[in-house]
């Protein structure tokens, strides 16, 4: 949860500060959130999806579920 804060608090100092005809030389980007520099979080949409994983695994919380076959198993994911 900490790095997907840190992504959105970098595209947002990013964004705000960053004329659109002028991108930030890399050294003075923020630091990346991974702690590897992946660039993969350097998209807004694969933030968005961490997001919205995070968010859907907040509302599971606490509800038991019990996938008693395959149809099942089927059944649920195609709902996720």
């Amino acid at each position: 949860m900490k790095i997907v804060e840190k992504v959105i608090h970098a595209l947002r100092v990013e964004k705000s500060t960053t004329p659109k005809s002028k991108a930030k030389p890399d050294s003075a980007r923020p630091e990346s959130p991974s702690p590897s520099g992946d660039p993969w979080f350097d998209d807004p949409r694969n933030v968005a999806i961490v997001m919205d994983a995070i968010k859907k695994s907040k509302n599971d919380k606490g509800k038991e579920i019990v996938l008693k076959s395959k149809e099942d198993i089927k059944k649920y994911m195609a709902n996720r």
